[in-house]
């Protein structure tokens, strides 16, 4: 006698139930309990295995049956065969169920007049029951609110240096200083002393991006606080600084792709040459997340999202999205 393919094509896996009942319990009677069936059903299907296979696969020894060496074979096929369809059904349940639910992530304000907000739109409209949870946040506040557990994950603009929180590059972000065009160009200011004493206006994030143009441009400089600043203007949203800024309140610096529409109409101006490769002032944008945190589908779904924006950073480590 001889198993082809074509034996195990005509298995029916409904039969394994009442064949690993019959395993487990060691009687047909016992079986019939555990299988929530009648003895007759155990038997007519364990009938119809042998008949399948042309093989016996239990003989009795007393009061109990015995797996024949052709019933431990298939014993054995049965409980691989049952242990990967229940993963399969839990991990397609798992994916199932985790793409729907809400994703939650915080980042700067910069980040959402980037285009990746508008492709992030564009891919979620492919699925509708995911649904987005967005918190405009400083790094710092980001780096605690995924600490505390509030999000699942966060864009910052420098790297988180904690055990707990692992960083990812995302993209760079370059920063400018800008003017009104109303007013006279004016130069680049050539100390730390001169931009200390320009009008600035301020926004939440700001001394970020400042602090990064003057590392570019001052070598040797050390971050500043706000309170260093000539502050003539603050505004709580970018929008509403750049609103100052064309009104001559005073400059600031914002990212470049955030002020390029204004530059392009004509209303505010770089100051000083930009295009000098050793001044350009670009910072890490990168995705944090927290390092033994078992993510859902639907998180993992959204952060790949992200990452397809940037296939240059591939492959991504697979313990970022673990």
């Amino acid at each position: 006698m001889g198993w082809t393919a074509s034996d195990f094509e005509r298995l029916d896996p409904r039969l394994f139930r009442s064949f690993l009942a019959v395993v487990n319990a060691q009687s047909f009677s016992a079986a019939a309990e555990l299988a929530a069936l009648t003895q007759g059903a155990v038997s007519q299907q364990i009938a119809k295995l042998e008949e399948r296979l042309n093989t016996q696969l239990f003989v009795r020894a007393g009061s109990r049956v015995m797996l024949t060496p052709s019933g431990q074979l298939l014993a054995q096929y049965a409980h691989a065969y049952m242990d990967h369809a229940s993963r399969f059904l839990e991990k397609l349940n798992e994916e199932f169920e985790s793409l729907r639910g809400e994703v939650s992530y915080a980042m700067p304000e910069s980040c959402i007049h980037a285009p990746h907000f508008g492709w992030l739109l564009e891919r979620r409209r492919e699925h509708p029951d995911i649904l987005l949870r967005i918190e405009l946040r400083s790094s710092a506040e980001v780096a605690r609110e995924l600490q505390q557990g509030h999000i699942d994950f966060g864009f910052v603009n420098h790297d988180i240096d904690m055990p707990a929180i692992q960083n990812y590059p995302f993209c760079f972000e370059e920063y400018v200083l800008v003017e009104s065009t109303r007013e006279p160009a004016g130069p680049a200011p050539a100390t730390l002393d001169e931009l200390l004493g320009l009008p600035m206006i301020v926004y939440p994030g700001m001394i970020e991006c400042l602090n990064c143009w003057i590392r570019a441009h001052y070598q040797g400089a050390e971050a500043i606080p706000a309170v260093a600043l000539q502050i003539q203007g603050e505004f709580n949203d970018m929008r509403g600084a750049m609103a100052m800024v064309e009104g001559q309140l005073g400059v600031t610096i914002m990212p470049r792709h955030v002020v390029i529409d204004r530059i392009e109409t004509g209303r505010l101006r770089i100051v000083g040459n930009p295009g000098q490769g050793s001044l350009v002032a670009r910072q890490q944008i990168s995705i944090i997340r927290l390092r033994d945190r078992r993510m859902p589908a639907r998180v993992k779904r959204v952060i790949r999202w992200f990452l397809d924006m940037h296939t240059e950073l591939q492959p991504v480590p697979a313990e970022f999205l673990g």
